[in-house]
């Protein structure tokens, strides 16, 4: 690869990352070529260059931000340790506590592609590392769906303040799906 288009991935990864962290600020609604440039501290020509639309940018960020979680949770269903619940309670409160504002801009993009049906596919992409970490629960497909889900509503709620992180809650939904 040529230092030109090493460059220009660095920027593209750059960009992409400056528009998490707008949406981690602001949500999907405050993204702007602006308000990212400000962020990446480049030019609005620098973003409108490697993303002419807006939607070109989210749709980037929406791919990046799967590709991202992905990576990081691939294989931490193998690294649950003696006591599973007690750990999937603590990626739990990992996301909600140490990683919030992360944590708000993937739902962010969760839902603006749920309003794209050209996006399910890659928002659907989220699903699999979770479910590779369910699958450490039980072997059941179905229970291990049933599981990301409950989770993905345990996360929401603790999200918007509705619960607190509640380790028994782990553990009571675990033993009702195995």
């Amino acid at each position: 690869m040529d230092g030109r288009r090493v460059r220009g991935e660095q920027r593209r990864s750059q960009l992409l990352a400056a528009t998490l962290t707008v949406i981690e600020r602001d949500g999907v609604a405050g993204v702007s070529h602006r308000a990212v440039a400000a962020v990446a501290d480049v030019s609005v020509a620098s973003i409108t260059y490697h993303f002419p639309t807006l939607d070109d940018l989210l749709v980037a960020a929406l791919q990046s931000a799967a590709d991202d979680l992905a990576v990081e949770l691939h294989g931490r269903g193998s690294e649950l340790g003696a006591r599973p619940a007690d750990e999937l309670a603590r990626l739990i409160e990992h996301s909600v506590v140490r990683r919030r504002g992360r944590t708000l801009a993937l739902y962010e993009l969760y839902l603006y592609a749920a309003r794209r049906p050209d996006l399910r596919e890659t928002a659907g992409a989220w699903l699999e590392p979770l479910t590779e970490i369910a699958r450490a629960f039980t072997a059941d497909p179905q229970k291990a769906r049933l599981l990301v889900a409950a989770l993905d509503g345990l996360l929401m709620q603790a999200l918007i303040g509705a619960r607190d992180l509640d380790q028994a809650d782990v553990a009571a939904l675990l033993e009702v799906l195995r």
